[in-house]
């Protein structure tokens, strides 16, 4: 069996060249189509590398350490899981710290109108926004990978000690508050 594929969790209209992209969006004509949120159609051991942005915060907690533990099973020894999701320090921050800075981002690249037109507003917005169900701090996301099997190293922008994880992120920190993961699967006892 080729342990070799690279699947890309969530792909929606960003599909990723060379990558089996899967989601749960006919319309979005994914390689697979499949609920992200139940068993994965592939394998034991089958991926080397596997890739989700802005997807593990539509989950709940619950739902999320599921979502990872399937992932670990699909990924080969050694493989690594790119996982990007919003940073809720990073939001926290910006709504105590750069209110300005929060409102551009918003109006610039979110773009969902506003009623009051205050960081208040986008604060509440953002954490409900495209689905966020969770919102995640770098403590707290990689404790939830460490209990699913992952050593979870946080990196930066377009970064990672693996050359084919390099260059794939679509948010940047120019127009999002994403923050970077790449979780490499331990064994599990």
């Amino acid at each position: 069996m080729d342990k070799n594929l690279k699947i890309n969790l969530g792909s929606g209209h960003w599909k990723l060249t060379d990558w089996v992209n899967v989601d749960i969006d006919h319309d979005s004509e994914p390689d697979v189509v499949a609920n992200l949120t139940a068993d994965l159609p592939f394998a034991d051991g089958v991926a080397r590398l596997l890739h989700s942005e802005d997807f593990i915060d539509q989950l709940e907690l619950g739902q999320a350490a599921a979502f990872l533990r399937e992932c670990h099973r699909i990924l080969a020894p050694g493989g690594v899981l790119r996982v990007l999701t919003p940073d809720l320090q990073k939001l926290a921050h910006m709504y105590l710290n750069d209110p300005d800075r929060l409102k551009d981002l918003w109006k610039n690249f979110v773009r969902v109108p506003l009623s009051l037109d205050t960081p208040g507003e986008i604060f509440n917005i953002g954490m409900r926004f495209a689905g966020h169900t969770f919102l995640y701090d770098a403590e707290t996301f990689q404790a939830l990978a460490s209990s699913c099997g992952y050593e979870a190293r946080r990196v930066e922008y377009q970064q990672s000690e693996v050359p084919e994880l390099r260059g794939l992120d679509l948010r940047s920190p120019d127009n999002a508050v994403s923050m970077y993961f790449d979780c490499y699967r331990r064994s599990v006892s």
